[in-house]
């Protein structure tokens, strides 16, 4: 509809309004009218258009300035991720160029399933850093679990007169979310009192580092406040040694599993001040009454028949969570066994891939089988063993005996994983499993060896 206009004439109320065919008689009056209309309308038409045009520009600059902004988000968080986070640690202590090699070193205790692994026996040049396990909490203080390891721990750390490169760290260790660490870290006295006491005690030493092993913050009750004392704990230690001691590198052993990852840490918080992480890629499969079914150990990559939480339990995919949760890949260290698990089959016909188990095995020790049982198993001519394509790991069995393990070929796919992918590193979990006496043929520590070659060999 036309609206009406409104006329001022004296014969006329001023609220009246006249339709703009009325007034018929009045031609010029009525022509000029129209005119004025126009007039207006099209100095409106003209306005609303140049406003048009003027938001197009402004949103075309800023479109523009988003662009632009979003591409220097998109550089800085690129940069952070490779490179850390400057503002937090200036750079990094390790060599730009190379690969970690950290290698678990674990002295025999009732609380570990370690064999005995005499220090002389250890080879300076295998590893890039050798962490030596376990320590504990006590009193809210750093402590040897025994005092007999105070000359283990002088006898590893003589290895860097040999190799001044080697860098040699002590792991502190809590299996439970409510022992002695989370009683450490739950105020800002008593972590203040640990980060004293530890950082003094390897100076004292001559430890390059503290390896952070707690299993796991959070985990399985959800406490929030103890992964935020976590994170707390890591940043006040990095503002401590940076003024105390700056030559102390800081690490820690991280969950491989998705659900203890989101439940257990800030990986924001953890990627600003440690030095490097070691994911434990490993245990992924062990007989359990709540799965009783056999599988690998140590995946490399899931296989396809493997859909949802299962298709989440092998190394790629942990690495990965990892690295989208904000850990910068130079500081990812990827965990490689040298150990497996062994399973008594519930029906020895039944002998792949999540078959049925009614306990462990008899190789090795509650099933935690070393690279040396592997080998002494596979000895046997009536053991028949495979390698899973998909997986990229070895299995065997032999009646009713069946075991994960890792060899040379899983463990070399492995270390290319990681160099392909630029990783920090890998992890070596433990020299302890390895063939340190030559038991499976003439190489000692042939697993941790075939790692060695593969990152420090100039291909690729």
């Amino acid at each position: 509809m036309t609206a009406p206009v409104k006329f001022s004439n004296a014969s006329r109320n001023d609220h009246d309004t006249v339709p703009l065919h009325a007034e018929s008689g009045k031609t010029g009056q009525s022509a000029d009218n129209k005119f004025r209309l126009l007039r207006g309308c099209w100095l409106f038409v003209m306005i609303l258009l140049l406003i048009v045009i003027a938001l197009a520009l402004v949103f075309d600059r800023n479109l523009c300035r988003s662009k632009r902004s979003h591409n220097s988000i998109m550089e800085d968080e690129s940069s952070r991720v490779e490179g850390g986070i400057s503002d937090v640690i200036s750079e990094t202590k390790e060599a730009a160029d190379g690969f970690r090699i950290v290698c678990y070193y674990v002295i025999q205790s009732n609380n570990t399933r370690s064999r005995i692994l005499p220090p002389h026996s250890l080879d300076p040049y295998y590893c890039t850093h050798i962490i030596i396990g376990f320590s504990a909490i006590e009193n809210g203080t750093l402590q040897p679990q025994n005092d007999d390891y105070l000359d283990v721990y002088k006898k590893v750390i003589a290895l860097k007169k040999v190799n001044p490169s080697l860098k040699v760290l002590l792991s502190v260790e809590d299996m439970s979310s409510y022992g002695e660490f989370s009683r450490m870290i739950s105020t800002d006295l008593h972590r203040t009192t640990f980060i004293k006491n530890a950082i003094s005690f390897l100076n004292k030493t001559g430890f390059d580092g503290i390896d952070l092993d707690w299993e796991f913050p959070s985990w399985p009750d959800a406490d929030l406040n103890q992964v935020k004392n976590f994170s707390l704990l890591i940043a006040e230690l990095r503002q401590y040694v940076s003024k105390e001691a700056q030559h102390m590198l800081l690490s820690a052993a991280v969950a491989a599993p998705d659900l203890i990852i989101q439940q257990s840490y800030e990986v924001g918080e953890l990627a600003k001040y440690l030095d490097f992480v070691s994911i434990m890629s490993y245990d992924y499969h062990m007989f359990s009454e709540f799965l009783p079914l056999t599988g690998p150990n140590a995946p490399l990559y899931p296989r396809d028949q493997e859909l949802g939480y299962m298709r989440t339990l092998n190394a790629d995919w942990s690495a990965n969570r990892w690295l989208e949760l904000g850990m910068p890949r130079k500081k990812i260290n990827v965990g490689i066994p040298t150990y497996g698990h062994s399973f008594r089959l519930t029906n020895e016909n039944n002998n792949g891939w999540n078959a049925p188990a009614s306990g462990f095995g008899y190789t090795g020790t509650d099933g935690f089988t070393s690279y040396p049982d592997a080998c002494k198993f596979l000895k046997d001519r009536k053991t028949n063993h495979n390698f899973d394509d998909s997986y990229q790991v070895p299995y065997a069995y032999n009646g009713n005996e069946w075991i994960s393990y890792e060899n040379e070929l899983s463990v070399k796919l492995k270390a290319m994983y990681v160099k392909e992918k630029r990783f920090g590193g890998a992890m070596i979990y433990s020299l302890n499993s390895d063939d340190f006496y030559g038991e499976c043929g003439a190489k000692k520590f042939v697993l941790t060896r075939t790692v060695n070659d593969i990152l420090t060999s100039d291909d690729g």
